[in-house]
């Protein structure tokens, strides 16, 4: 059975008309007749996944595809829509108003395309379907680093403030938001560099370039005969075989951080969900079902990923999303440069 990240039973999903997690209001357009709420009917319905083919995000989606099929009765393509920092395929969900397309993205960043950048969409053009994955983060070391603990390496970076180097995938990332959570914690100072891409952040580490890195857990498993993990900058370590079993940042520092990971979930438009709310509740049940096919599972357990399914119902996700939303908005507020490279 799959992992749920909020264990308590879901409120019921039939209450949308009272806008639990996503605003009234958003209009279709037009003078149109009032819409049917039809099924499927064997329509293709598209996923649309911002980032390039071959990524985290885009492997993620792509394992769940037939699933995903077979629970809707219908066919699923998976679309690429790369373009500004993901904010081009956001936007091109953002327009549907029929309940034919979902969006797949991440938290937080589908905020980040619309806190960073000037769209047509923000949250409350969306209506959250589910979490599907989560990608927690981990703070990595060559595996020759000096370091044998985090306290080390803390202890360090208050001896050398501004010389010890971490690399993270973008600033817009929650790895960069992670870290700068961790100095304002400890009253540290490190030097962040950006390198557009998890690929060539980790790379930094292995390559010696950059002293540390804050990356995904099962992201950077690529490197982990090459590295080790000091630390799980996560609440719980959940994951202890693909994190040497470190601790988490709050056990060794006695911190209350939050979780600084992504989740990778799916995502209708509020113009949906309002007015064919039964296309809507469909998407929302066909995920749960593929997210507990076993034979989705077993795909994972083979590529040893079974343990990144963390579930999150539509009320959960939206609650995350306008937390984070939250988050990265004061953050702006206190230095509206933070996130630019």
């Amino acid at each position: 059975m799959f992992r749920t990240v909020r264990r308590s039973k879901a409120a019921p999903i039939a209450a949308l008309g009272a806008g639990v997690f996503l605003l009234a209001g958003c209009a279709t357009g037009g003078e149109t007749a009032e819409p049917s709420d039809e099924g499927f009917d064997g329509q293709n319905v598209p996923v649309i996944v911002p980032p390039a083919a071959g990524g985290g995000l885009d492997t993620t989606f792509r394992q769940i595809q037939p699933y995903l099929e077979d629970a809707l009765g219908t066919t699923v393509v998976i679309e690429n829509i790369d373009g500004g920092g993901s904010a081009l395929g956001s936007s091109r969900a953002a327009r549907d108003e029929e309940c034919t397309t979902i969006l797949a993205q991440a938290i937080p960043h589908l905020l980040f395309t619309y806190i960073t950048q000037e769209v047509d969409y923000d949250l409350d053009t969306f209506a959250a379907i589910a979490g599907v994955t989560i990608e927690p983060s981990v703070i990595r070391v060559h595996k020759d680093a000096k370091w044998q603990t985090m306290e080390d390496l803390i202890a360090d970076a208050k001896q050398r403030p501004g010389e010890i180097s971490f690399s993270v995938s973008q600033k817009t990332s929650s790895n960069y938001v992670g870290l700068l959570a961790i100095e304002d914690a400890l009253g540290v100072d490190f030097n962040i560099v950006d390198f557009n891409g998890g690929g060539p952040a980790r790379t930094a580490v292995v390559s010696g370039e950059v002293d540390a890195t804050h990356a995904g857990a099962f992201g950077s498993l690529a490197i982990a005969d090459d590295s080790r993990v000091l630390a799980v900058d996560e609440p719980e370590n959940l994951w202890p075989d693909i994190t040497d079993n470190a601790p988490t940042m709050n056990e060794a520092f006695g911190l209350d951080l939050g979780s600084s990971g992504s989740t990778y979930n799916m995502w209708a438009t509020a113009a949906c969900a309002e007015n064919y709310p039964a296309r809507y509740q469909a998407l929302v049940d066909a995920v749960r079902t593929a997210v507990q096919d076993p034979g989705y599972l077993a795909d994972l357990e083979a590529v040893g990923e079974s343990d990144k399914v963390g579930y999150l119902e539509p009320e959960d996700l939206w609650s995350l999303a306008v937390e984070t939303d939250k988050r990265l908005k004061d953050l702006v507020a206190a230095d509206p440069d933070v996130f630019i490279s």
